[in-house]
């Protein structure tokens, strides 16, 4: 582990995390000599750090092997604790995914990307992917657009001078301008609709959630094909799905003070553009 750059550094503290993550479900069980050569240290230094260790509790050393035990859990739980919002929204999502039978997802904004960190699936032959850690571009994306409405127009204005939008198909807004209009709609409406502009064949619909002083937090969204759903079923069957969705999600969760590692959860964030599970290229055309 280095320690360029990080100012007042100890060593030994350093060398006791090298110990601890070494370890890894192929190598449950090291010796003294294997964490040595492993973390670069000398066998004196790694056997005084595994007794360390021991006497504290993170590892048990039996027979010259040692393995973590479950106290090293306690490092991480308080972090993930911290994170449960998509738990505690899971079920307001599958409640919806079940009623209009179409998977329903939950995202925040991160730069110009909205990330996914919730979703509830619905098992299909044909189904739109976005597991959570899943981002798409937030200019050309309903759930990207809902969560833009809760910015100024300044603030918008600032947003695509630093993220220029570009464009994913020949139906996608790129002008800032009109994309300030159809924003200033979604705020206005408590709604936003893309109609295959991040992918062709795809239309999505999504409603943003604001905390109590009314800042807009998230995003829930459903997206379908556009073979699939039309434009009556979307307007009168799922989008009043999806805004019950939103306000009982405001009512009892996001009314609270609301920060942003409730959103991220324990989930890996993997970034991907790919939205469906066939024929789906998003690059920038």
């Amino acid at each position: 582990m280095s320690s360029e750059g990080l100012g007042p550094f100890v060593r030994t503290f350093d060398r006791g995390l090298d110990v601890l993550t070494c370890f890894s479900a192929d190598r449950a069980e090291l010796s003294a000599a294997e964490v040595a050569a492993r973390c670069g240290f000398d066998p004196a230094t790694a056997r005084r750090l595994l007794r360390t260790l021991e006497s504290l509790g993170y590892v048990d050393g039996a027979g010259g092997r040692y393995r973590l035990t479950a106290k090293v859990l306690d490092l991480g739980y308080l972090t993930i604790a911290s994170q449960t919002f998509p738990e505690i929204v899971q079920p307001y999502l599958e409640d919806v995914a079940q009623e209009v039978d179409h998977s329903c997802s939950l995202a925040v904004l991160d730069g110009d990307t909205a990330v996914f960190v919730a979703r509830a699936a619905v098992r299909r032959v044909m189904s739109i992917r976005l597991a959570p850690g899943t981002r798409v571009p937030a200019a050309a994306s309903a759930v990207g657009r809902a969560l833009l409405s809760g910015l100024t127009d300044e603030q918008l204005t600032a947003h695509f001078t630093r993220f220029p939008p570009v464009a994913y198909t020949d139906r996608t807004i790129t002008d800032p301008r009109e994309l300030l209009a159809r924003i200033a709609e979604v705020r206005a409406q408590g709604w936003a609709l893309i109609d295959q502009e991040l992918e062709r064949g795809v239309r999505s619909v999504s409603v943003p959630l604001h905390d109590a002083a009314g800042a807009v937090v998230a995003a829930v969204t459903i997206g379908t094909h556009t073979g699939q759903i039309d434009d009556d079923t979307l307007f009168h069957a799922i989008l009043p799905h999806l805004q019950t969705c939103a306000a009982a999600i405001e009512r009892t969760v996001t009314i609270g003070p609301v920060s942003a590692t409730m959103f991220t959860g324990p989930q890996p964030v993997t970034p991907s553009s790919r939205v469906a599970d066939s024929t789906i290229d998003s690059r920038p055309r």
